[in-house]
């Protein structure tokens, strides 16, 4: 799971202690100013704020995982995000978006409705959802970061191009309904991550993201293996070239 995108892992109190620093050198840019860099100190060190399995952003040393961290604050309208990396042993439990989306019971939250309404969605014909993004973190942690226009951020596991189709138009209806957009990932049996949108458009190639970087696909090579995903992976028919 370790190698998984959208993975989010806990850290013991004694990791969160000795990386909080090493955070802090990761904030990105923007952030990186003394008040703020105190304040993400503080929060990464005494809250249970998790680290987020994605792509390598350069060279990383030998066995080494790249992890974002996001923060329940903004500073100057932008959500607050850092990057580091560590060995796998100082990692801690580690939980997919499917095992996050888990843990929602009821109305936990102001939002929790839409993330329901999603996943009876999904659940009404046939199709495994997780979370990633500001809902998942919401639900893992308890602390604010689903806000009032934040997005869902959503990843599925469908068995057939036919069933995606149903949960695309349904999404519609849930857009609507609660005013927030749905930005909807598909996995493929490879484990690579293609836009919902980008599937039911008219395109000849969508993009799939995976942990070591961005591939070009062939759109009708995809939807076949979707459509055959309960007995096979997807091959290398799918790749038309590589993105840089």
């Amino acid at each position: 799971m370790l190698g998984s995108r959208h993975t989010m892992v806990e850290f013991s109190v004694e990791e969160r202690l000795r990386s909080a620093e090493t955070v802090c050198r990761g904030l990105l840019p923007p952030f990186r100013h003394p008040a703020l860099e105190a304040r993400v100190h503080r929060v990464f060190a005494s809250e249970a704020v998790p680290g987020i399995i994605c792509a390598a952003k350069g060279p990383l040393p030998r066995g080494y995982l790249q992890l974002g961290v996001s923060f329940p604050f903004r500073d100057d309208g932008s959500r607050v995000r850092a990057s580091f990396a560590l060995p796998p042993k100082r990692i801690g439990k580690a939980h997919s978006p499917y095992e996050v989306f888990g843990r929602l019971q009821g109305d936990a939250f102001e939002g929790a409705a839409a993330l329901n309404s999603l996943r009876a969605l999904c659940e009404s014909h046939g199709v495994e959802v997780g979370l990633f993004g500001s809902a998942a973190l919401q639900i893992l942690t308890g602390l604010p970061y689903l806000e009032t226009n934040s997005d869902v951020d959503a990843v599925v596991r469908p068995t057939s191009y036919a069933k995606l189709r149903l949960v695309h138009a349904g999404l519609c209806d849930l857009r609507d309904e609660y005013k927030r957009k749905f930005d909807v990932e598909v996995t493929l049996p490879n484990g690579a991550g293609v836009k919902l949108n980008e599937l039911m458009s008219s395109k000849t190639t969508v993009l799939g993201r995976g942990i070591d970087g961005v591939r070009l696909l062939d759109w009708a090579a995809t939807v076949r293996a979707l459509d055959q995903s309960e007995s096979s992976s997807v091959s290398d028919e799918l790749i038309t070239n590589e993105e840089s």
